[in-house]
Formats: structure tokens, sequence, C-alpha cells
């Protein structure tokens, strides 16, 4: 049943973004349509995650009015804006399996098209007043928003930070993916609380349940990078990016390992046998297994708090499923 509900849901996301973007004809809107996927036949179109995990909260939680069609909308205009920036800041020529569209058209344009996502985002949240929502509950979800959005925009500067700094620490490294990642989780089910009209405690500890996932997907991606059989896989690592289990490994190691993930980290170009290298020290650490373990743990805390918040077992087993 919540399987074609939310298949269903996904696709009058799609046939809202491409009508509304058919309907302009200045190109930035074609641009925005390419990056949706909706741009030709045999484009990919993504998974709406964000979309979906709001209609699943909404869903278990048997709200009334199913007209949320602009809230979830707007959190897939944010996640699109976060993603154009996400492409041109780490130099990917790809988004998924299409090309980036900084790849496609420039740094430039593509900064004006996920500046102007994030504007629409506001615009069209908006349009709550006019499916029966109050006011009230309107002003909150446009104050999460902006909120979540400024969160993940200083967790990405903290990652910045990290990456061209000389030293890092796990605890700033848990900061930086709670914003980064975690926000626009939280961000989802902050609005459903919203449009649920969960009291404001019930919605930020559903907020904070979803920077907890956003740090466990955050620390498995790590992981997923490190022991992928993919060449083309970590990237994030050939750009000097602070992996969890590399910061673990850092922390816990002797001076002789230190000094070696030192080495590499301190050259000017990382190659696919410093890889290896650090694997090797990672594993002999026992760091990998010890991130896997907090995964486990920064799941079952977020999970515990959507139980308690909203009563429902269903949303706990979607997400569970769907972040996956």
């Amino acid at each position: 049943m919540i399987n074609d509900t939310l298949l269903n849901f996904e696709n009058e996301v799609n046939e809202s973004l491409k009508s509304f973007f058919d309907s302009k004809k200045l190109p930035l809107y074609d641009m925005m349509s390419y990056h949706f996927g909706l741009h030709e036949q045999n484009s990919v179109t993504k998974k709406r995650t964000y979309a979906q995990i709001l209609k699943s909260f909404c869903y278990s939680v048997e709200l009334k009015n199913e007209a949320i069609l602009p809230a979830a909308l707007t959190l897939e205009m944010i996640n699109a804006f976060l993603e154009i920036h996400d492409d041109i800041e780490s130099g990917n020529p790809k988004n998924g399996t299409n090309d980036a569209v900084w790849w496609v058209w420039g740094p430039a344009q593509a900064i004006n098209a996920g500046d102007a996502m994030h504007s629409l985002a506001r615009v069209i949240l908006l349009d709550l007043t006019s499916n029966n929502f109050s006011n009230q509950v309107t002003t909150e979800c446009v104050a999460w928003l902006d909120f979540a959005c400024l969160k993940s925009l200083e967790g990405r500067f903290s990652d910045l930070e990290m990456q061209e700094g000389l030293s890092s620490s796990i605890d700033e490294y848990m900061s930086m993916s709670k914003d980064k990642s975690g926000s626009i989780i939280g961000l989802s089910l902050a609005m459903g609380a919203c449009l649920s009209e969960l009291n404001s405690k019930e919605q930020q500890n559903l907020f904070e349940a979803g920077q907890s996932l956003g740090i466990a997907m955050n620390i498995q991606s790590d992981i997923n990078q490190l022991w992928s059989e993919d060449e083309t896989q970590p990237i994030d690592f050939l750009n000097k990016k602070k992996l969890f289990p590399v910061l673990a490994a850092i922390e816990k190691g002797e001076p002789k390992q230190k000094r070696l993930l030192g080495e590499v980290y301190f050259k000017r170009v990382l190659e696919k046998d410093d890889l290896e290298t650090v694997r090797t020290i990672i594993s002999d650490l026992g760091t990998k297994e010890e991130s896997e373990n907090l995964v486990k743990d920064l799941e079952k805390d977020a999970y515990n708090k959507i139980q308690k918040s909203t009563g429902s077992e269903s949303l706990n087993n979607f997400l569970q499923g769907f972040l996956k």
C-alpha cells in the first residue's frame, strides 16, 4: 500500500516539475529541468528521496490534508540547489549517470541555476496557504526551510575547512556531517511534523533525528568509498577529504601509523596506490569496524526519536529500507 502511494506521489512530483519547467521560456529553466533528469526521453530521472520521506511521514501519521505537493517540491528544489553547488565544489563532471550542470553549461551558469532553485523553493512553499494549510503552519515550514538550508551550508563550509586544514578531529567531522548531510533529512521530517501540527518540541526532535541519520549516512558513504572496487568511486579520498575511518585511525594510531597517514595527505596529488596504504593502516587499527558500529548506534538513536515522536513503526521501517 505505502509503496504504491509513494510511487504515485513521485510521479505527481515529476509531472509537476516538468509542467512548471515546460511553462518557462528562459533557458535557465532548461538547465534546472536537465538536472532533475526531465530534459529528454533517455535521461535517468532521479529518485525524489526527500519528497518521499515527507510523503511517508504524512502517510504514517494519517495526515488528513493530502495537499502537501508544494512542500515536497520545495524539498526537491533545495536538494537540487545543494547538489549543483556540490558538483561545482568537488569538480565532479557527473551527477549520477548524467553530466553535471556545470560540466554542460559552465560553473557560472550552474551557480545561477542552483541559486534559482533556492529562490523557487521558498516561492513554491508559500503555496501551502492555497492548499488549506494555515498561515502559522506555512510560516513554520518556511522557518525550518531557512534554518536547515543555513545549517547545510555551514556544514559545507566546515567540510572545505577540514579538507584544506592540516588536522581535523572526529568531533569536527560529526558536527560537519550533522549539518551538511543531516539537515535536509531533518528538514523533511520537521516539515512533516509541521504539516501534521506536531508541537515545536517534536519538530526539533525529528530534525535532530534526521541529522543523526545524516551522520550515519556520511560515515557509511566514507566506508563504502574506501573499500569500493569501483575505480571511479573514491573521488572524495583523492580530493584529500578526511574520511571518517581515516580520522579515527589518526586519533587511535601509534606515531608511526600517524606519520604514514600524514605522508599520504601531505602529498600534492593523491594516487590510487595511496588508497591501499590507508586501507592497510585502518584495517590494522580496526577503525573500519568501529566506524560500522557507530553507524548502527546513530541509526538506533534516530529511529528511537522518530518512534517516540510519531508513534509510527511503519515510518521507521520505510526509512530503514529507503535510506540504505
